[in-house]
């Protein structure tokens, strides 16, 4: 018997198919997505912070904006701590040199300028100094300072001239004498002194009075110039005078002055009407 020999293939025979394939076939490598897809989810962003359109970012505006409005309003330096004056000095605080806050103060010491002017021309003198007082709070070199110090001083100056004429013209109305009498009638200018204290307390024989000089001025054809310190004062006295005769007004007018008198005018030979007799 005859032994079949199989021949066995070599490893390297085995290997050698396999690296071409390999050869020819390379193996491919997928590379995998650095983002995910989106599978029903939407997309998240962080939220956006919005401030509202009229709220300053900046305290510097926010203080400028406080200031125009409280000058606005004519509070200048008060009341305390809202006013205009308040909020510039908080801007200068920060900012120096900061031109609109300097510029708001100028405004402010011009407008103060206006008020003091306006007190003198009620005679308000104590209100007058109060506004230069504040104007020199707000800037002490301002040039315009001298120039309000000057009004309120030429003031005084004058109210003392007019004081001094009024009471040099009640010691020549009390110390004055009839006029001389004429051969004919002429103009003539009587000044009725009248008491204070009886004036202030309404006296019925002061009121007796009035009322025989109103008569008496009707009479010849007179007009009046009723003079006294207060508004209810003048007032008193054209309303006692004026109901002498309910069907006829007096000739008069009205003036706030003082002493308290009666001026009439009218024309005769002489002195017409009597003093009051204390």
């Amino acid at each position: 018997m005859i032994a079949q020999v199989v021949e066995v293939p070599s490893a390297t025979s085995i290997e050698k198919p396999l690296e071409a394939n390999l050869a020819k076939a390379p193996m491919e490598t997928k590379v995998l997505p650095t983002v995910l897809p989106k599978v029903g989810l939407q997309e998240v962003k962080p939220p956006l912070v919005v401030g509202s359109p009229n709220q300053p970012t900046d305290a510097i505006a926010f203080w400028l904006g406080e200031a125009g409005w409280a000058f606005e309003q004519d509070k200048l330096t008060t009341p305390k701590s809202d006013n205009s004056y308040y909020y510039l000095r908080k801007v200068l605080a920060k900012e120096p040199d900061n031109t609109k806050a300097v510029a708001a103060l100028e405004k402010i010491v011009e407008r103060y300028y206006e008020l003091l002017r306006s007190s003198l021309r009620q005679n308000k003198v104590q209100q007058a100094r109060v506004f230069l007082s504040r104007a020199s709070l707000v800037m002490p070199k301002h040039g315009q300072l001298a120039t309000m110090r000057q009004l309120i001083n030429d003031h005084d100056v004058n109210q003392s001239a007019e004081v001094s004429a009024e009471v040099s013209a009640e010691v020549s109305a009390e110390v004055s004498v009839p006029a001389p009498v004429t051969a004919v009638a002429a103009m003539r200018n009587q000044k009725l002194l009248v008491p204070t204290q009886l004036l202030d307390q309404q006296d019925p024989l002061l009121v007796q009075w009035l009322i025989g000089v109103a008569k008496k001025a009707h009479a010849l054809k007179a007009t009046m110039l009723i003079v006294a310190p207060k508004d209810d004062q003048v007032r008193w006295l054209y309303q006692t005078m004026n109901s002498a005769d309910p069907e006829q007004r007096i000739r008069a007018n009205i003036k706030h002055s003082r002493p308290a008198r009666v001026e009439v005018n009218y024309l005769a030979r002489k002195d017409e009407l009597e003093v009051y007799a204390n």
